[in-house]
């Protein structure tokens, strides 16, 4: 019984190796604890079809706990792919994203190959105006070509061609010379002839290890995204290249999950964070899994990393979001304009009130003046009594005129004319009647093409995948399947297919 609890606590609560369990326990031999552990994890095996130099099976273990960390980032992944989808393209908010992407990818790669490079070089790579520069600098414009060409050929098959397309991408040539290493890593670790430890494949192994990953990536029914971070460490395992297998490494993980599930998304999400990660860790780790060929402690390792990145970055997202929706509140935009007018406040009416006429029987009593001293002229003093003054109508103070601000925005419209649209009531009886004159028709087309059918505009996978909330695929599958019916002609503008409605009897 005791032996079970220690293999499930050193498998699901951690996915512990031998010298940990050993640390733990405080026992000098692990053995019988050790063979219960590997025991309990072999039910849950997956046998890959890539190997070790040493020609074993690279195995994976989905116990409960490391397919928790899968499906979380799966759904996370997803999250973050439709975030992205919902930014108007062209938007402000999209180009922001877009830079702020690019921007942490080019600094990532400046930290991890440590170019030392200077604020100005990376303003001019993200504003694309670096024409030349030293070699080994021009690997940030290069590296953002190659995520394009990832973009643009994401459904091209992930195959030796596309890899050695993306490779020139990275070098910034045309035509490559040389392909794989042809030359042997003289790493020390490599000379050693017991217990070794391989810090790159053999040259004559290049070749048949880099096959069976294409195999692999095309034929393995694992999720994307382990089927991508498997992808990322066999290629840094391998090293197939003179230099940048690590950025190969992860320029393919990304061409692996465009390619399965997420589109060209999340090729500019800068998951390039993995090429810096701490390299004592990574390097244990790697040593680990060559000794076991138990892939799982790199999948483990890995995906509690990016688990936790994408829950940062969703709640970027989130905020960003906040306070875009507290600016639009509170202020106006200044691409308009705004004209102000003056609009006199109401007053209250004030009259004059007479005094004397509010009541006859009744007199105000006036104030007697003294008599005043005349001046001296002769012996004779005479006395005036000053005259009263006769009471006149009281007046009220009438208040100063106040004015209020009143602002109007005026709004100009780039077009004359208001463009042809169906209100919701007529799009549900087109749709109905869609269903009833075409049985071929599903349902989710016949209400997409009855709210986008208009003469003349062109529609994308993109919008009905929004319009739907569906997956990518099947919007894909559904708008074909609409142009193959004669609703839309499929026409291609430069690397993105549009649908363009079909006049209809």
């Amino acid at each position: 019984m005791a032996g079970n609890d220690y293999a499930m606590r050193f498998t699901e609560d951690k996915y512990a190796t031998k010298l940990e369990v050993g640390r733990e326990l405080k026992v000098s031999s692990v053995d019988p604890f050790w063979s219960n552990i590997l025991s309990y994890r072999s039910h849950f095996y997956h046998y890959l079809t890539i190997r070790t130099i040493e020609k074993n099976m690279l195995l994976f273990c989905g116990c409960p706990a490391i397919n928790s960390l899968v499906n979380n980032l799966e759904v996370k992944l997803i999250r973050v792919n439709r975030e992205c989808a919902m930014l108007v393209p062209n938007s402000k908010e999209a180009k922001n994203v877009d830079y702020a992407f690019k921007k942490e990818i080019v600094n990532l790669l400046n930290e991890c190959e440590q170019l030392g490079v200077g604020e100005d070089f990376i303003a001019n790579v993200l504003r694309g105006e670096v024409v030349s520069a030293i070699p080994n600098n021009m690997l940030l414009v290069n590296y953002l070509n190659a995520l394009n060409y990832i973009k643009r050929a994401y459904v091209n098959p992930i195959d030796e061609d596309f890899l050695s397309e993306l490779y020139a991408k990275l070098l910034g040539t045309e035509e490559l010379t040389t392909f794989y290493r042809s030359s042997e890593d003289r790493n020390p670790e490599n000379r050693v002839l017991i217990d070794r430890v391989y810090t790159s494949a053999p040259v004559t192994l290049i070749g048949q290890m880099m096959n069976s990953l294409f195999t692999f990536i095309s034929s393995s029914t694992l999720p994307t995204s382990l089927k991508a971070m498997i992808t990322f460490f066999y290629i840094n395992y391998v090293k197939p290249f003179a230099k940048y297998s690590e950025e190969v490494a992860l320029l393919m993980a990304k061409a692996v999950l465009a390619h399965e599930a997420f589109g060209d998304t999340v090729v500019s999400l800068p998951l390039e964070r993995l090429l810096v990660l701490p390299r004592e860790e990574s390097a244990r780790i790697y040593v680990e899994v060559q000794k076991t060929a138990d892939v799982t402690y790199f999948v483990d390792y890995v995906y509690k990393f990016l688990n936790k990145y994408c829950d940062s970055f969703l709640d970027d997202m989130a905020q960003a979001k906040v306070s875009e929706m507290r600016e639009d509140f509170y202020q106006v935009d200044e691409d308009k304009q705004i004209e102000e007018v003056e609009i006199p406040e109401e007053q209250p009416r004030i009259e004059t009130v007479d005094l004397f006429a509010a009541n006859n029987e009744e007199e105000e009593e006036q104030p007697r003046v003294e008599p005043q001293p005349v001046p001296q002229k002769e012996e004779r003093q005479e006395y005036r009594q000053a005259p009263v003054e006769e009471a006149r109508p009281a007046e009220v103070e009438v208040p100063k005129k106040k004015t209020v601000k009143v602002t109007y925005v005026q709004e100009e419209l780039a077009v004359a004319y208001i463009p042809v649209a169906l209100d919701e009531k007529q799009a549900v009886l087109l749709e109905q009647d869609l269903l009833e004159r075409d049985p071929e028709l599903k349902k989710g087309e016949a209400k997409f093409y009855a709210r986008h059918c208009t003469k003349g505009k062109k529609y994308t996978i993109a919008q009905y995948k929004k319009s739907l909330r569906c997956a990518y695929e099947t919007a894909r599958t559904s708008m074909d399947h609409l142009a193959e019916l004669l609703y839309y002609r499929k026409e291609k503008i430069k690397n993105k297919y549009v649908y363009i409605p079909v006049e209809r009897e």
